[in-house]
């Protein structure tokens, strides 16, 4: 009886020693997966800015959600938006928000009005959204990163366009010279040139591409396609060039006179006197009579020269 006693305790020893080693094993996985599951995360859900483009110097808003991912409710939520090295500056605040309370599963819709600094570059910063909040067990942070794109203003000036020749006629070659200047703060690429107009000939230039604070030349050589019979032309110069992002830009400058280039019916006088002086030259004939009038005379002047001086000589041995 003692004996089977002794394996009856055995055994319910062996077995309340696995029931043990499964609670302890156990139980604390799922206390902390309960844990997990209770646990409030407050996330960016969707955020938009108040414009699509924001140069240095702009003010701008951003507005963002942030929402409650879990079941229990969250209180005392504290959250800053704040750029890694001050490129966005709040505007009128402390870069801090409060929210008093979010509920489970649910969200808030929050802005914020920042002003870039004037001297950033065209590229795009990195603004975190920063949270603090707490429950009625613990206190959590969480953070969420986006990426605003700052973009550089294109402007060029162009200098006053100016066109060589003085005078100029139907037909004639006409050369327009002018300077692009890149008075903005970001590179301009694919610089053109083309002029065109009512009484000039389409014609254009490549200038590439000009850095900020840099210059390009402009030099077309077009053509007189009509005389000038009215007060009025469109003769102009038109220069397109790109951002970075491939966006055209376009400039239009007026040519000579507010557009009006004066040119004059073609000059034939000078083409009339030639032919004039070519009809009343000298023939061939009267070339060669004159020619041979000269070798008489030289003939005749040698003779007169030999009989001269054979007198000369008879006198003197007389």
């Amino acid at each position: 009886m003692k004996r089977i006693n002794s394996r009856l305790y055995n055994k319910i020893v062996s077995v309340l020693g696995t029931l043990m080693f499964l609670i302890t094993a156990i139980v604390p996985l799922i206390f902390s997966i309960d844990a997990q599951a209770v646990t409030p995360r407050v996330m960016l859900s969707e955020y938009s800015l108040s414009t699509d483009e924001i140069y240095p110097g702009d003010t701008f808003t951003i507005n963002f959600k942030l929402k409650n991912t879990s079941k229990n409710g969250i209180m005392n939520l504290k959250c800053t938006v704040a750029s890694d090295n001050g490129e966005f500056i709040p505007v009128e605040s402390t870069g801090s928000i409060y929210v008093a309370e979010i509920k489970g599963e649910e969200e808030v819709e929050l802005s914020m009005d920042l002003s870039a600094i004037k001297k950033l570059s065209e590229k795009s910063y990195k603004l975190s959204i920063k949270t603090e909040y707490e429950d009625w067990n613990n206190k959590y942070k969480a953070s969420d990163v986006i990426y605003i794109p700052v973009k550089l203003k294109t402007e060029v000036l162009v200098s006053e366009t100016y066109i060589a020749e003085e005078e100029i006629r139907l037909g004639d070659n006409i050369e327009i010279v002018s300077t692009i200047n890149n008075i903005g703060g970001a590179d301009i690429y694919k610089v053109q040139a083309k002029c065109s107009g009512d009484n000039i000939a389409d014609a254009n230039c490549y200038v590439g591409n000009i850095a900020p604070g840099k210059q390009g030349s402009i030099d077309i050589i077009t053509k007189a396609t009509a005389v000038s019979t009215t007060s009025t032309y469109n003769n102009i110069v038109e220069i397109t060039y790109e951002d970075i992002d491939g966006n055209e830009y376009k400039e239009k400058v007026y040519l000579g006179n507010d557009g009006r280039i004066e040119v004059l019916e073609q000059d034939y006088s000078d083409i009339i006197k030639i032919k004039e002086d070519t009809s009343t030259g000298m023939t061939n004939n009267f070339k060669l009579l004159i020619v041979l009038v000269c070798v008489v005379i030289l003939v005749l002047f040698f003779m007169i020269k030999r009989f001269l001086k054979r007198r000369r000589l008879e006198k003197e041995f007389d």
